[in-house]
């Protein structure tokens, strides 16, 4: 299921100061997505750079489009020395490629974004907090993104595309199970970046950011490969979804994802098959209790 990408970077507020000559930063963003790198126009000397970029495009496959997360790095100008990195944002497309209702829209209110849907594709759009792994959170910056989804019916496609994850481990709310299919889990090794650089001097905003990409994009094929499964299995879903990381050293990274596939319908839309309860959650296992005996 390949698709389109569009990022529009429109501004950035509360940026640190990088020149301290004039107490002002000369900003531009680098967009990344795959292998492709865009960049926007210096903004000089100001902490609260106004962009308004053109649309940066994309166009990635199917497996690109969900292991993949965008990168929008900020950098201060520099003109007699290297640029200087100020922080960056990593943006999960995977909400963006959730079937959602023609003029639906959802709020989070942590990264202060929005998604909307619409006959053009899914839209997200709003402010994203700026980090650096060395300073921790330095301003933000507004963003637009877009994304255009072609229907592939091909079964050998690579893609889990519309397959959603709850780690709750109960039905969400005005949601029905049609049908439980069981446990799924995957488990991906990569080599760890921090073990396979060929010069040995590095700095640790290089060594931090290699692995944080690294960590991204694991997490992001992880939840694919599971999807996949979902799909061969007739599901839509997953609950009770959990993920864990481990940093084996030399051997590298290894992701475990681990959940349980169900076929989810909403509540509103679900006619019961007979025998079907309209409501089912998942307890956490417990050993069976022993008859307690009434004998003195």
């Amino acid at each position: 299921m390949p698709g389109k990408v569009k990022v529009k970077i429109l501004s950035g507020r509360n940026l640190p100061v990088m020149d301290r000559s004039s107490d002002t930063t000369d900003a531009y963003v680098e967009v990344k997505l795959g292998t492709t790198t865009f960049k926007t126009d210096v903004c000089r000397k100001s902490l609260n750079p106004q962009w308004n970029s053109e649309w940066y495009r994309f166009e990635l496959d199917d497996a690109e489009l969900q292991d993949e997360p965008l990168q929008i790095r900020i950098m201060d100008h520099d003109t007699y020395s290297a640029n200087d990195a100020i922080g960056k944002v990593y943006i999960d497309l995977n909400p963006l490629l959730l079937p959602q209702s023609t003029g639906s829209s959802t709020k989070n209110s942590d990264s202060l974004s929005s998604i909307s849907s619409s006959s053009g594709g899914s839209v997200m759009s709003g402010w994203f907090p700026v980090y650096d792994t060395m300073h921790g959170i330095r301003g933000e910056v507004n963003v637009i993104v877009k994304v255009d989804l072609f229907t592939d019916f091909n079964k050998f496609r690579q893609s889990s595309c519309g397959v959603q994850f709850f780690n709750s481990g109960v039905i969400p709310q005005g949601y029905t199970a049609q049908v439980i299919h069981g446990f799924v889990e995957e488990l991906v090794v990569s080599d760890d970046p921090e073990y396979q650089w060929i010069e040995k001097i590095r700095t640790p905003r290089a060594s931090n950011e290699a692995r944080q990409t690294t960590f991204f994009k694991l997490s992001g094929e992880v939840q694919r490969k599971i999807g996949l499964k979902v799909l061969e299995l007739g599901g839509n879903c997953v609950i009770g979804y959990h993920q864990v990381f481990d940093l084996e050293g030399e051997s590298g990274i290894v992701v475990r994802g681990i959940g349980t596939a169900v076929t989810l319908v909403r509540t509103q839309d679900q006619t019961h098959p007979p025998g079907i309860a309209p409501q089912i959650s998942l307890p956490p296992y417990s050993a069976p209790v022993p008859p307690v005996s009434n004998e003195e």
